[in-house]
Formats: C-alpha cells, structure tokens, sequence
C-alpha cells in the first residue's frame, strides 16, 4: 500500500497556544500549487488522516481542495510530539484507505518517516513536504521511502 505523508505548510510564529497557529497566506498558496503538481503527475490520493493541530487542518484543507472528495479522519497520534510507535500502533487499529495522506508536523514526521522505513538517519521535512512510502505493515522497518519532494521541486519520478 501507499502512504504519503505531509507535513503542514508554513503557518505563523506565534498564536495562543501551538496547536491553534494557522497558514500565512503564502503557506496557504504553495500547498495548493504543490498539490496541484503532485496530482497533475499522476499522484492519487485516496483519504486524509490528520493531526487536530489547525495549520495540519488548514493543510488537510488545501488537499481537499486539489482532489475534491477525500474520507477525513482525525488522529491525535500525529500531534508534534506523538510517538511514532504509538501512531502505528492506531493505524493497525484504523486502517487507512490505500494512497492516504498523514499530515502532521515536525519532529514526528521525521521520526515516524526514519522508524517506519529502518533508516538510522532523520529524514528532513520542509514545510509542506511529502514523502511516498510503500507500506508492507504498520511497523518498525515495514515501509520503503520511495521519494520525497517539497513545493517548488520538480517532479522526476514517482
């Protein structure tokens, strides 16, 4: 199965609490232009699976704005500082639809990217990047990082 998984586009420094910091404008634009690239490639996305946080929201938001139609579920295992363990643990539990997007913020999403794939070195996540992962299990080491693009890269391969 494939997985992507997102972390949110550029939001604000500072707000109330972290969990309620929103997209500057610009985060906002070069999400869906990124998408739109993504799927003008021939990505498919088949649901969304997103952290309560709102910049992850308003992420989830510009997706849906480029595919149209997309299952929403909402976790709280992808909040910041979640435990990638723990968030595999959910997904055995909730299994998402094949080509779904997690979308969630840093350091998890580097984290789960290295635990998930076995790689001892952090993964880097600009804002707005997406990494493709080909998912054998919900496990340490039960997925192949296939390839990772921030907005503004080109798109060689998939």
């Amino acid at each position: 199965m494939k997985l992507y998984i997102s972390r949110h586009g550029q939001a604000v420094s500072h707000a109330e609490t972290d969990a309620l910091r929103p997209l500057t404008e610009t985060g906002q634009a070069a999400l869906l232009a990124h998408w739109q690239t993504l799927r003008d490639s021939g990505i498919e996305i088949g649901g969304l699976v997103v952290s309560p946080y709102l910049r992850a929201q308003q992420t989830a938001d510009c997706i849906e704005q480029v595919y149209g139609g997309l299952a929403r579920v909402d976790c709280d295992h992808l909040v910041p500082e979640a435990s990638p363990r723990q968030l595999l643990d959910w997904l055995l539990q909730n299994p998402p639809r094949d080509n779904s997007v997690l979308v969630s913020h840093m350091p998890l999403v580097a984290q789960l990217t290295a635990f998930w794939t076995g790689s001892a070195q952090r993964v880097a996540f600009n804002v707005g990047t997406v990494a493709c992962l080909d998912v054998d299990v919900a496990a340490a080491d039960g997925a192949r990082l296939l390839w990772l693009r921030s907005p503004g890269e080109s798109i060689s391969g998939r």
